[in-house]
């Protein structure tokens, strides 16, 4: 009998009925704010990944789904949602409509990454993008609608992190202090720590792993290597978050695993899952439409 494929799952009865209510239940969220629905392929070529992702992110070298077409085609599997999109606010031209465009979507994503409890290799996700505005109340708003989908699913207990991240020649600098600190180190880390450190040094922020603890804590804050336009926008939109009721806590460890991210970036995390605690993350990428060619 020929069986599923490992790190996939069939959505069959209560599940799959559950699985309904929280996509419509997101929908319905997204309606609210005037966000638009929007479906892209799941295949991609490869290229809009490695550029977008990035060439030395753990996604683009060891867990993307990636193949060479019947035309010879260097195509993937979507790994995530965001780049899918920005290639279809390009290609489709969606700014020439109006300048802010709000838009949402749900569907597969795929990584060949070892299966095990809360993540598979094929998984599905809820996101949303906002595209056109660098105001602070685009950032505070999408927070908001995040946090009303989480609630209309069910999550009554979660904690909400951000981080700021600065502009995209902030985190370039802050790469290289990052990358002079761990250097000194390095006998002290563990050895994916020292393969990441010549790929990418913000992975090394991620790390779980006991002999890695020492150096994290006495590594250099993001925050401290931030403009003064950046700090006051991420106070502002602190502000913002508290004034709509949301709480929120700064952890200047979040740096996200993509390389588009610049500043902020959160996470949403509950307890209600065992130990894969994140539920909702992401950040704003103010330079990833110039870098796929917009």
């Amino acid at each position: 009998m020929i069986q599923r494929l490992r790190g996939t799952k069939d959505l069959i009865g209560p599940e799959a009925v559950a699985w309904e209510k929280i996509e419509s239940s997101a929908h319905a969220v997204f309606a609210r704010f005037g966000y638009e629905p929007i479906r892209t392929p799941i295949m991609e070529s490869y290229q809009l990944f490695s550029r977008s992702v990035g060439e030395v992110t753990d996604i683009v070298q060891k867990e993307m789904y990636r193949f060479e077409d019947r035309s010879g085609e260097d195509v993937a599997l979507r790994p995530e949602g965001t780049a899918s999109i920005v290639r279809a606010y390009l290609e489709n031209h969606l700014s020439q409509e109006r300048p802010v465009r709000k838009l949402y979507y749900s569907g597969p994503m795929f990584r060949a990454e070892r299966p095990q409890a809360g993540r598979l290799r094929q998984f599905h996700q809820i996101g949303a993008e906002v595209f056109g505005s660098a105001s602070a109340l685009a950032d505070a708003e999408a927070m908001a609608v995040l946090a009303e989908v989480l609630r209309a699913a069910g999550v009554r207990r979660f904690r909400f992190e951000v981080n700021n991240l600065g502009s995209a020649e902030d985190r370039k600098a802050f790469g290289v202090v990052l990358t002079d600190f761990f250097t000194k180190d390095l006998a002290g880390l563990c050895k994916d720590c020292q393969a990441r450190l010549g790929r990418n040094v913000f992975r090394l922020l991620d790390c779980k792993a006991e002999s890695c603890q020492g150096a994290l804590g006495r590594a250099p804050k993001i925050s401290e290597h931030v403009s003064e336009a950046s700090q006051a926008n991420f106070k502002k939109i602190g502000e913002l978050l508290t004034d709509l009721g949301i709480q929120w806590s700064h952890n200047p460890r979040i740096v996200r695993g993509l390389d588009y991210y610049n500043g902020l970036v959160f996470e949403w995390t509950t307890d209600m899952l065992g130990s894969q605690s994140t539920v909702c993350a992401g950040g704003r990428y103010d330079s990833l439409a110039k870098t796929l060619g917009g």
